[in-house]
């Protein structure tokens, strides 16, 4: 198969939703794109996953209330969709928003009361945050 015609076909899958979640486990293996990044594994309480391999995974494991135990992981998919997962959430969540990236910050430290977790964009040049506040995560919005 030829470059163009992978590129194609990359390019229909992910049009049509068919790229492949990288998280949970269990759907990681149903479509994989030729152009995905290396997964590589992660498990957090129990549940098991796949993050992009090359991104900071120890920037995703925080520690919101600062009592020393990680509260909440976030990893970024090679797929570069954003997932989540806590110790009663029963698997890996994606984060909404349909937020991308290709390496993850960690926690806002601006001393924002509110949950926040900044990812990066393009290695660096941009970054994003999406906020949990009011019982409920938002929209992703540039931090600069």
């Amino acid at each position: 198969m030829n470059v163009v015609t992978r590129t194609l076909l990359v390019a229909t899958a992910t049009l049509a939703g068919l790229a492949g979640t990288a998280l949970p486990a269990a759907s990681a293996a149903a479509v994989e794109p030729a152009a995905a990044a290396a997964r590589c594994s992660v498990k957090a309480w129990g549940h098991q996953g796949h993050y992009k391999c090359g991104t900071d995974l120890k920037a995703g494991y925080i520690d919101w209330n600062r009592d020393g135990r990680t509260d909440e992981v976030f990893v970024i998919a090679p797929n570069r969709t954003i997932w989540h997962t806590w110790k009663n959430a029963g698997g890996w969540k994606e984060m909404p928003g349909s937020g991308r990236a290709d390496d993850m910050l960690g926690a806002n430290g601006t001393g924002d009361p509110r949950r926040c977790v900044v990812v990066y964009v393009n290695r660096g040049y941009h970054y994003w945050q999406n906020c949990h506040y009011n019982g409920k995560w938002h929209n992703w919005t540039t931090s600069g």
